[in-house]
């Protein structure tokens, strides 16, 4: 039977979501790896394939990511009760010290897949703005300016010392809607890469107040939290990344706004692997999170059939394909054409 799983992670001790090995449930350092390893305590015949509908790279978090999964019970007259499962594979998880919670489980039909039937994904990189006077302080005793993080924040969040906010709106509004997004793309080991269309139809992209935890920290006084929130069907690897970069670099109020401008609209009418500016650093991992894999509720019905476009890329595709891509890490989800359900 085939099972929806939906987890969260915090990923600062992990090496990705993805398991390195080929061999299933013989590795605790992957989120991939530590979810197989429980399934295979709860009595599964064979070795549990957990199939992630987004990879995330070493550093990355999820409030919510998912995966489908095959289980087969060693006795076969039984079968897994999707509540009892997420029980079973929270305990295993917490006796393990693993920074993973299994947050639902739902059984889903036999045709049912994780990645290729996502119909958006929703990305949130979360920004720590220090405030006038910390951003004197640090200029005055030039400390580390991740020194002012609190400590629930370490690792999970990037701070910068300012933020302007009005250019860092007009820059979002640039990079929004549907561009080629080749020029935002980071280098890929997959040789298919550049065949693959690299255009992306951003349907969100906002810079909102992020909520502060009810911690005493004082740190919390001097810095000001935000979050992107970053909407598409699919992302190229290491697109969200480099799109909060460039906003970023360009809200710095040591760069002219008019330069920032011209460099975002050079870098979509221009579209070029190379064409990614030396003076603007990628963001760190440590910020990002994947907030929401979102499918159609009809395809979560148990014993719902297959529809006729789900049949037909099937018919195209293998499905090992689909499994085997190498793009789809950290924010790249691209195992198929924008097309394909359209």
């Amino acid at each position: 039977m085939r099972y929806l799983l939906r987890f969260a992670y915090l990923g600062t001790r992990y090496s990705g979501s993805q398991r390195q090995s080929s061999r299933p449930g013989t590795e605790h350092w992957t989120v991939q790896g530590a979810i197989e390893a429980a399934l295979c305590q709860l009595g599964c015949l064979g070795d549990p394939v957990v199939v992630p509908a987004s990879r995330t790279d070493a550093g990355v978090h999820a409030t919510e990511n998912a995966a489908h999964v095959d289980l087969r019970p060693k006795n076969l007259c039984q079968s897994f009760q999707p509540e009892l499962l997420a029980a079973g594979l929270n305990i295993l998880l917490a006796r393990h010290s693993h920074d993973i919670l299994v947050r639902d489980v739902l059984q889903v039909p036999e045709w049912f897949h994780a990645r290729y039937l996502a119909q958006w994904r929703t990305y949130r990189y979360r920004v720590a703005v220090l405030k006038k006077a910390a951003l004197l302080k640090h200029k005055r005793c030039a400390d580390s300016i991740r020194a002012f993080l609190p400590l629930a924040e370490l690792n999970r969040c990037h701070v910068v010392p300012a933020l302007e906010l009005d250019r860092a709106h007009e820059v979002m509004e640039l990079l929004s809607g549907e561009h080629d997004f080749r020029s935002f793309k980071g280098s890929s080991r997959s040789d298919q890469d550049e065949v693959r269309s690299t255009v992306r139809d951003v349907t969100d992209f906002r810079l909102l107040p992020a909520a502060q935890p009810a911690d005493n920290d004082p740190l919390y006084d001097q810095l000001d939290l935000w979050e992107f929130r970053i909407c598409s069907r699919s992302f190229l690897y290491r697109q969200v990344r480099r799109m909060v970069s460039v906003v970023l670099h360009a809200a710095s109020p040591h760069v002219p706004g008019a330069d920032c401008l011209a460099l975002v609209r050079s870098l979509l009418a221009n579209p070029s692997k190379e064409a990614w500016p030396g003076g603007v650093r990628v963001v760190p991992a440590c910020g990002l999170y994947l907030a929401q894999v979102h499918y159609d509720p009809a395809h979560l019905i148990g014993d719902a059939e297959m529809p006729e476009d789900v049949a037909e890329f099937y018919r195209t595709k293998p499905v090992a394909a689909i499994e085997n891509e190498d793009e789809n890490r950290d924010e790249g989800d691209d195992y198929r054409s924008e097309q394909a359900l359209s």
